[in-house]
């Protein structure tokens, strides 16, 4: 069993600031011959405790092969629950011949992922939650129910229970995509070049198909269907307020952290800003990606673009994750994206130099301007008729969560999110 120092050192360890008081086998057994697993109970002596998937020996490629092979649909019992491979139709039209080699692959942190050749990646929850997984029962729900092609299809999934039935996602199990970098390296490689005096176009160009894909991504996730998790609902009065209420209580501790800090903020100001989200009242929610920035978009050879990882925002509960909004909130996500994005290229060189600072600024207003433009005419259906006030408001709600990532974690970040939260964009 892992000891607190083999934890603190695992890259998909969440709790590395706690103390950690105890730990416990909650569950054991084999995701496939030769594969051994264990469930492992944290408590912490300041937090809730949690769970953590550990799995052995899926860094060999016959093993990752015989764990793969039980999505053919495998019922394995463990020593107090039980594990489910589920496959989809994907699954049956994988090549066997597209599968190999089969190797870890490096640089996540929540997640441990094992790439099937070109063909397949499966993603381990290291994390364990009861309840339904965002990224697997969206994921499931865009694969079989819709035809949007800018996400991974799902070929299967992993799913845990335990002896008093109670579920939990372990594993997923997706077709992998070709591609030349998420959007966040290739929008900053063509962004640098713009500050460098380059004509904008091709960035902006990428900015708009982005802008498109986002507007089909909500669009299907508007399908018509029984599935009560999904159906599109109306806004009412009773949901802008709690939307409200819950920017305003996330504006208010953001600004007492800031003025621990010695910094003050208009809260006036700030308030009348978060009130615009009561102009989605009789307008759509749905489910949503949650969590969406550039690094959650990939880009293809072709210039098209995949959106990954619906998990949601990790410090966020699952229920909350889980919960319908305006497709507007995905939106201010990736706006907020396009402003860490102009800020990140101009610190790449001298941030002091005038003209580059200039074209920065020139770059974000016309970012923001064509990303818009693209996903307006397509959603608006979604959305109401002056999307101003609202994203005014979600944009807010964003930079509040920044600015409290960024005063914990990246202090030298912490003027890009300050100066939306402050000031609005």
């Amino acid at each position: 069993m892992l000891t607190a120092e083999d934890l603190r050192q695992a890259r998909w360890f969440g709790g590395k600031s706690r103390t950690i008081a105890s730990t416990r086998v909650a569950d054991s057994g084999m995701l496939a011959s030769d594969a051994p697993f264990y469930l492992l109970e944290v408590s912490y002596a300041d937090a809730a405790p949690e769970t953590y998937v550990v799995a052995h020996r899926l860094e060999d490629p016959a093993v990752a092969h015989a764990v793969l092979a039980q999505f053919r649909g495998s019922t394995v019992g463990t020593e107090r629950g039980r594990l489910e491979f589920r496959p989809t139709h994907v699954l049956d039209t994988t090549r066997r011949d597209e599968l190999d080699p089969a190797r870890m692959m490096s640089g996540e942190q929540s997640n441990t992922s094992i790439r099937f050749g070109n063909a397949l990646i499966l993603k381990l929850f290291r994390r364990l939650q009861f309840g339904p997984n965002p990224d697997v029962e969206i994921g499931w729900f865009l694969t079989e129910h819709t035809s949007f092609e800018g996400t991974p299809p799902v070929a299967g999934s992993l799913t845990y229970t335990s002896a008093d039935g109670c579920e939990a996602s372990l594993a997923l199990l997706q077709r992998f995509e070709r591609n030349h970098g998420d959007a966040w390296t290739t929008m900053l490689r063509r962004l640098q070049s713009v500050l460098e005096g380059a004509n904008s176009n091709e960035s902006l160009e990428a900015v708009r198909r982005l802008g498109a894909t986002t507007a089909e991504l909500h669009l299907a996730l508007a399908t018509p269907t029984p599935d009560a998790a999904f159906t599109a609902e109306a806004v009412s009065a009773a949901d802008v307020e709690a939307w409200y209420a819950a920017i305003q209580e996330e504006v208010r501790i953001t600004a007492n952290a800031l003025r621990q800090h010695g910094t003050e903020v208009d809260m006036p100001a700030l308030l009348q800003r978060a009130a615009g989200v009561r102009s989605l009242e009789n307008t759509v929610k749905t489910r949503h990606h949650g969590d969406y920035h550039l690094g959650q978009v990939l880009e293809r050879d072709d210039g098209s673009y995949v959106i990954i990882d619906f998990e949601g925002e990790p410090s966020r509960p699952l229920s909350q994750r889980r919960e319908k909004r305006s497709p507007l909130r995905d939106v201010a996500g990736m706006l907020r994206s396009f402003d860490y994005a102009r800020m990140a290229a101009l610190r790449a060189g001298d941030m002091y130099h005038p003209g580059r600072a200039a074209r920065a600024t020139g770059w974000y207003a016309d970012a923001r301007g064509a990303f818009l433009g693209a996903y307006l005419p397509t959603a608006q259906r979604l959305l109401p008729a002056d999307v101003g006030p609202a994203l005014a408001a979600l944009e807010l709600e964003k930079a509040a969560y920044e600015v409290m990532y960024e005063l914990n974690n990246r202090p030298a970040w912490l003027p890009i999110p300050l100066a939306a939260f402050s000031a609005g964009p």
